[in-house]
């Protein structure tokens, strides 16, 4: 009986010290702060979450759970004190003064932190002696003195990469490795004599910007820098052409699916991204993640409603995807005439989508039909499309601005062209060509003009 007992207490000692190895305990210890409550939480992206919280008592603070924290960068708040700090092991203390605990930090338990405080106060210290040395150049500086000034910030900023180089030799592997390696641009070398300069510096710095990078890493994941990275890849170094957008897209959400984490991420971020894009025609990016991801069941996270509103936005965006022929229409004039878009024979037709109540509109129809006579002598024909069902208002917006162009309106609501032109707000403009090709869409009322003068321009070109 003694021997059954003595061996169930080992038993539970010891399931009680592998519970407490696989979680976390995390001590704090940080002087000049009031007796109160701090927050333990970590970054996602562009989110912070709040994992744990624990009661502050004369500076100190334990945080403590059962299961084990995924790597990332993390941080501490209370009112009055923040700091981050990398979760790599589970277990270890950080203590420090406020209000600067990274330069009064000491680490135990975790050499990972050491280093990541250590990379702190060195970049600090050398941003402080970059800003004074650029604060030296006034407008009286000579062009010797500002190139003396830029060759010693260049040098800073490679003592800065060479200190970051020897933190990652002390610890390869580790998220502070993974962490430099994300937040470094690729170092271009002098192009092979015979080679295009500028093009060899391209093509080296897009296909190196990826190296030793990976995008499924959870812990790269837990930190603001992958996102940052992501967005500076796809907005400053890819060609900015829908189909060059499109493939690095594929090719980044291919990267990502050894993580289903990392993959809803990047495909939930993608699809916001380029569902709201003020880049012209990358709506169409929104279009293939949709049809290509969504609608073929690939976001298993994604419930039936979140798929129905994804694919109602697509349908009302494909019609009208740039380069497209524009969905014909046949709405009604001002004495109930059928008129036909295809009917119209223009060099260039501009649809004007307004609502005879809204501000914007007011202010915005007068200036472009102040442009009309100059647009219809260069054969632009502008059909003035009300979005409302109201004859009346619509009858008084005509008279009260003297419209002499083509004014057409859906009294009855049936030919649903305010969804296969996109017309979420008014007013809404689109410039189609000759063929009714949709050539730009939802431009700024008061650009017409400007943007008609430079198509005749590149037609007169060819």
């Amino acid at each position: 009986m003694k021997k059954t007992l003595f061996f169930t207490l080992v038993i539970l000692s010891l399931a009680g010290s592998l519970a407490q190895a696989q979680g976390y305990t995390i001590k704090t210890e940080i002087k000049n702060q009031a007796d109160t409550v701090a927050y333990l939480g970590h970054h996602f992206a562009t989110q912070r979450y709040v994992d744990d919280t624990a009661r502050i008592t004369a500076g100190k603070a334990v945080f403590r759970g059962d299961k084990p924290l995924t790597e990332g960068i993390y941080f501490y708040y209370s009112p009055s004190v923040y700091f981050e700090f990398l979760i790599g092991g589970q277990n270890f203390s950080i203590s420090g003064a406020a209000p600067d605990v990274v330069a009064t930090a000491k680490i135990t338990g975790s050499p990972v932190n050491i280093g990541f405080y250590a990379m702190q106060k060195f970049t600090a210290a050398k941003r402080r002696e970059a800003e004074a040395l650029q604060k030296s150049i006034d407008s009286t500086a000579t062009e010797t003195e500002r190139q003396a000034v830029a060759a010693k910030i260049k040098a800073i900023d490679q003592e800065v990469r060479d200190f970051q180089a020897q933190l990652q030799q002390e610890y390869p592997g580790s998220l502070l490795d993974r962490l430099i390696r994300l937040m470094q641009t690729p170092e271009v070398p002098e192009p092979p004599a015979g080679v295009d300069s500028l093009w060899f510096k391209y093509a080296y710095y897009k296909a190196h910007f990826w190296d030793g990078i990976d995008i499924s890493d959870p812990g790269l994941l837990r930190s603001p820098l992958l996102h940052n990275k992501i967005m500076d890849y796809l907005d400053n170094v890819v060609i900015q052409q829908v189909d060059s957008v499109t493939r690095e897209v594929d090719a980044l959400l291919a990267a990502s699916r050894k993580n289903a984490e990392a993959f809803r991420y990047l495909l939930i971020t993608l699809t916001n991204k380029y569902e709201m894009s003020p880049v012209m025609g990358f709506d169409k990016i929104f279009v293939h993640l949709v049809d290509n991801y969504y609608a073929t069941g690939q976001a298993t996270w994604a419930n039936e409603e979140t798929l129905k509103k994804l694919k109602t936005r697509a349908a009302s965006i494909r019609p009208n995807l740039i380069g497209n022929a524009a969905p014909d229409f046949t709405l009604q004039d001002t004495l109930g005439t059928d008129y036909r878009l295809y009917d119209t024979e223009a060099r260039y037709t501009v649809l004007y989508f307004y609502d005879p109540d809204c501000g914007h509109c007011k202010k915005a129809t007068p200036v472009l039909y102040a442009a009309y006579p100059d647009l219809k002598a260069k054969g632009v024909e502008v059909l003035g499309i009300c979005t409302t069902t109201n004859a009346k208002r619509w009858h008084e917006f005509i008279v009260d601005n003297d419209l002499g162009w083509i004014n057409l309106a859906d009294l009855s609501g049936r030919s649903y062209v305010k969804f296969y032109y996109d017309v979420r707000s008014t007013p809404t403009v689109y410039i189609l060509d000759k063929d009714k090709k949709i050539l730009l869409k939802k431009i700024a009322t008061e650009d017409v003009p400007d943007i008609i003068d430079q198509l005749i321009a590149l037609e007169e070109k060819r």
